[in-house]
């Protein structure tokens, strides 16, 4: 396989997921969804599998578990309309991403996107959230 394979489908997906962002309703943001689809199905159906051994399949099961995991869990986190849900799928994408860092034995990459983005700007988004939600008027709960 040709090592800028990849690359051209991600080019596509991604293509095709912004026109589908950027465009109404109507013919062509069906266009960029059949183009984003088309690039994804591109991208799964290239052959992972460089020999036919145990390990070699058993990682790339789990990098397709923790990378399904993290695109679904991404998607909800943009379309979720409560902001502590959308905080509450960061972290599953958070974590999804961690177990992908795991998998390609880097460590501290791994350790350090949990300690920054979950332990510390989440955090702080929690608490600016729970601080907005308080009574407007000193007779209102």
């Amino acid at each position: 396989m040709e090592p800028i394979l990849p690359y051209i489908a991600t080019t596509l997906a991604t293509v095709g997921l912004a026109i589908m962002l950027a465009a109404g309703p109507g013919p062509s943001r069906q266009g960029g969804a059949v183009l984003g689809l088309a690039g994804l199905i591109w991208l799964f159906a290239m052959p992972v599998l460089p020999d036919s051994s145990p390990e070699a399949l058993t990682h790339t099961v789990f990098m397709l578990v923790f990378s399904l995991c993290a695109i679904a869990s991404a998607v909800q986190m943009i379309v979720q309309q409560r902001p502590v849900y959308a905080a509450l799928f960061f972290v599953i994408v958070v974590l999804s991403i961690c177990g992908m860092l795991v998998m390609l034995e880097a460590f501290f990459m791994a350790f350090a996107l949990v300690i920054v983005y979950a332990g510390a700007i989440l955090i702080t988004y929690m608490f600016v959230l729970m601080l907005a939600q308080q009574a407007s008027a000193p007779d209102q709960r």
